[in-house]
């Protein structure tokens, strides 16, 4: 199966497509990576601006663009505290989903460290022991520790 898996962060629009399978190491085959720091499209109330709203709608279309090419049997789509934190959050939302053509998994902080964690875990497996990740975003920190999943 190959999964799609798009994460709209504070600083990046990153598309990750990757051959998965139960019980196996995802294999990667394309990463697309748009850099937009959404922190300095800030207003002073802490909404996204329209120019950084267009940004992001592009730096969607773009993503969604690699997710068809690579022909993804599933496009798994979450943002982060970018959007959640925005005052203009919802129009964000709807804005992207509208670019993306599906829903959009808002992650709240506690959720995103679950799920870096887990992957991360997939990722260099039990083996590795204890592990501490730091996900150091554009607005946000989790931290999340463990030997077990």
């Amino acid at each position: 199966m190959r999964l799609g898996v798009l994460d709209i962060g504070s600083n990046t629009v990153h598309m990750l497509a990757a051959d998965v399978r139960p019980g196996g190491r995802p294999l990667a085959t394309t990463s697309d990576r748009t850099v937009l720091r959404l922190m300095r499209y800030l207003t002073p109330d802490g909404a996204i601006s329209e120019e950084g709203v267009v940004a992001l709608e592009a730096a969607v279309a773009q993503a969604r663009r690699v997710a068809e090419t690579e022909r993804v049997d599933a496009l798994l789509a979450t943002a982060t505290s970018a959007v959640r934190d925005a005052r203009n959050g919802a129009e964000l939302i709807a804005r992207i989903e509208a670019a993306l053509g599906q829903p959009l998994q808002v992650l709240d902080g506690e959720t995103e460290a679950e799920l870096t964690f887990l992957a991360v875990r997939r990722w260099v497996g039990w083996s590795a022991g204890q592990l501490l990740l730091l996900d150091i975003g554009g607005g946000s920190l989790e931290i999340a520790a463990g030997a077990e999943e």
